[in-house]
């Protein structure tokens, strides 16, 4: 399987071609090209055992191949839907390698800024712990927002609000669950900092309450150099996201952009400034830079109340 992941250079037609080519689909050629880019998205996997991964991915397009072949046989290929999906795939890949260029120079997060970050967010790094908590989702229905925090914030037990739910048919979720700070979703983690084993705390959220009951704290905290990779890579990204959003302002303010049909602005809209804004009453929870990975899903839990929950 060696020959499948390098192209030889030294060699002209023929020769050159063989080597390229890994396998033959009803005569459609799969190149190591087209190998190595399904290679790249498997990281660690296949870098651990590139044998079994470069096999795995060459079924994985060959599978892909016959499909397309079938597909193509009924003509799909010339359907609007496709046509407008594979345009929309076509310009987001675009957009996304123009980006990718255009942001390469973005400069790297300073000694001076890890620093301040460290400094700035103690609950993640020089203070930070492993929490060991029961967490109870209430769901409000039968019982509004304000009733189940009113109730939440009398008891000194969670399995006497429990009871209290019980008892008013109110829909709930519990759980035991430990976390380290980086993986609690930012307001929830503000609240818990402040409380012992035996306190319990809460977060209203839209459609209900987030309650938790400290079982165990332990200290496990990060020196500034054991942080330092993860906050490089937090702020980075986020300088990429100015930089992105700066780039496409800057773009937008020299483009003609216009709005026809129903989007068409309406003459009064200079009016709009004098119109209530509305804003949720639960916090968006802020992403750390040690659990980037899995935030986005915290923070929907958070975000979109007890859905997610």
């Amino acid at each position: 399987m060696a020959l499948v992941l390098s192209s030889c250079g030294g060699h002209e037609g023929n020769d050159k071609n063989k080597t390229q080519v890994v396998a033959r689909v009803n005569g459609e050629e799969i190149t190591v090209h087209q190998l190595n880019q399904v290679l790249r998205t498997m990281g660690p996997a296949a870098a651990n055992n590139p044998a079994a991964a470069s096999k795995n991915a060459l079924e994985s397009l060959v599978n892909q191949t016959i499909g397309v072949q079938e597909a193509k046989k009924q003509k799909l290929d010339r359907e609007p839907a496709v046509l407008q999906a594979i345009e929309s795939s076509s310009q987001r890949m675009l957009l996304d390698a123009y980006l990718s260029k255009s942001l390469q120079k973005t400069a790297a997060p300073t000694p001076a800024e890890v620093q301040a970050y460290y400094t700035a967010h103690p609950e993640l790094f020089a203070n930070r712990r492993l929490y060991v908590f029961n967490q109870l989702a209430a769901k409000a229905g039968k019982e509004d927002v304000a009733s189940l925090s009113n109730k939440v914030a009398e008891v000194r037990k969670l399995e006497d609000y429990v009871s209290w739910l019980k008892e008013k048919g109110v829909e709930y979720n519990l759980a035991t669950d430990a976390k380290p700070s980086e993986q609690l979703p930012m307001p929830l983690l503000a609240n818990m900092q402040k409380l012992q084993p035996g306190d319990i705390g809460y977060l209203k959220a839209n459609d209900g309450i987030v309650a938790v009951e400290i079982l165990q704290t332990v200290q496990q905290p990060l020196s500034e150099a054991q942080a330092r990779p993860f906050i490089e890579r937090f702020l980075g990204r986020q300088k990429q996201m100015a930089a992105a959003q700066k780039l496409l302002t800057d773009l937008r303010s020299s483009a003609k952009i216009e709005y026809l049909g129903d989007y068409k602005p309406k003459q009064d809209a200079g009016k709009a400034g004098n119109t209530p804004q509305t804003e949720s009453k639960t916090p968006i929870a802020t992403q750390t830079p040690a659990a980037d990975k899995t935030q986005d899903q915290k923070n929907d839990s958070i975000s979109q109340g007890l859905k997610g929950l």
